[in-house]
């Protein structure tokens, strides 16, 4: 009886240690569980703020590029309207360069001659190649990408808008559309895009410069606020304008560019008419757009 009762006890004994282990092993994968959740709900929590931030940043990007697009857009209207009300009346044109206090904002107000700019709808490849050599060097001075030689470049150009032997050959809309020619890459586009034009933009006054290279070198300077092209009066022979208007919201500035002409006002009651609007944009620290 003794050996049973002792067989007994060492039963219940293992019964015991066996459900002990058994709980605890439930409570580890509880535990297991529970911290599995915990980590789960941190990280859905940690991408929901991350979320937040990013929708945040982007709602203060929007309402910083309406912010520059309204402002710029006024001080263009008031840099036209006294160009414009200067001609009427027989005087001379209004300062190229301008600066105005739209609401809390200061604006300055380039206005740049359409036949300035390098029209890459009927440039010559000599001229083409004193772009892309241009724009070389701002790749190298502002940090893009550049890809393929001046030479090849003006190649590629020529044979995408006048085709083989002058047959299929496509137009340019928009200085964009230089991103379809073969060999322009997004790099030396924005390395360009400051001195170029097409068509109709580049209606009217052409500068006193002789050849593609001063004209390049002036343009160098205007797009900074600075030079020939940006001082003394804004010719009454130049139909087509382009005026680039320079916000500064917090600490830094915005580009809000515009192509205007003073010849045929179409259906606006002003008496010009926009025939191209870029989005306001950000200039970064390396675009000469920016200025000093």
């Amino acid at each position: 009886m003794a050996g049973a009762h002792h067989d007994g006890a060492a039963v219940m004994e293992s019964i015991e240690s066996w459900h002990g282990d058994s709980i605890t092993r439930q409570r580890g994968v509880v535990l297991g569980i529970v911290v599995w959740f915990i980590a789960g709900m941190a990280l859905l929590v940690s991408g929901i703020i991350a979320e937040a931030r990013v929708d945040t940043r982007m709602a203060q990007l929007h309402y910083f590029r309406a912010q520059a697009a309204a402002a710029g857009d006024g001080a263009i209207n008031m840099a036209l309207a006294e160009q414009e009300g200067r001609r009427s009346s027989g005087q001379r044109g209004a300062n190229r360069l301008q600066n105005y206090q739209i609401g809390q904002r200061s604006v300055e107000v380039r206005m740049i001659p359409g036949g300035v700019f390098v029209n890459i709808s009927s440039e010559d490849e000599e001229g083409l190649r004193a772009l892309f050599r241009l724009g070389a060097v701002e790749a190298r001075d502002y940090g893009h990408v550049w890809g393929e030689s001046p030479a090849s470049l003006a190649a590629a150009v020529i044979e995408f808008r006048d085709g083989l032997g002058g047959r299929g050959g496509k137009l340019f809309h928009s200085p964009e559309d230089l991103l379809r020619v073969p060999g322009v890459s997004r790099g030396v586009y924005d390395a360009v895009r400051n001195y170029i034009t097409v068509g109709d933009l580049a209606d009217g006054f052409q500068s006193n410069a002789e050849t593609v290279e001063s004209r390049l070198e002036h343009l160098r300077f205007a797009v900074a606020g600075e030079g020939v092209v940006t001082q003394g009066a804004a010719q009454h022979a130049a139909k087509s304008l382009r005026i680039d208007a320079i916000v500064n919201i917090g600490e830094k500035k915005w580009l809000r560019r515009r192509w205007a002409t003073l010849e045929d006002s179409g259906f606006s009651l002003l008496p010009w008419r926009y025939v191209r609007t870029e989005a306001a944009r950000p200039l970064s620290m390396r675009d000469p757009s920016g200025g000093q």
